[in-house]
């Protein structure tokens, strides 16, 4: 099985994403090192996830996750922002 973790701090928040390739594929994402979602998906990508970041009113997230390299990419507040392996 091959393993990647991918991670970006927002403000006060973090986002994690783990991806899981073997037999099956699976991504897994953290919010403040906590686990929020956990999906196993088909084919080669890419994945879509989303979720939202905690606060007063919540703050919607989409984290794409491509195969190429693979890559990861954190969506949020209109703007793109890399997530580091």
């Amino acid at each position: 099985m091959h393993e990647h973790c991918f991670h970006r701090d927002h403000g006060s928040h973090s986002v994690t994403v783990n991806l899981r390739r073997g037999l099956h594929t699976e991504i897994e994402l953290l919010v403040d090192g906590k686990e929020v979602g956990l999906q196993r998906v088909h084919g080669h990508g890419p994945w879509t996830v989303r979720d939202a970041l905690p606060g007063d009113p919540p703050r919607p997230f989409t984290v794409r996750v491509g195969p190429e390299g693979p890559s990861c990419v954190l969506e949020l507040d209109g703007a793109e922002w890399p997530m580091s392996v």
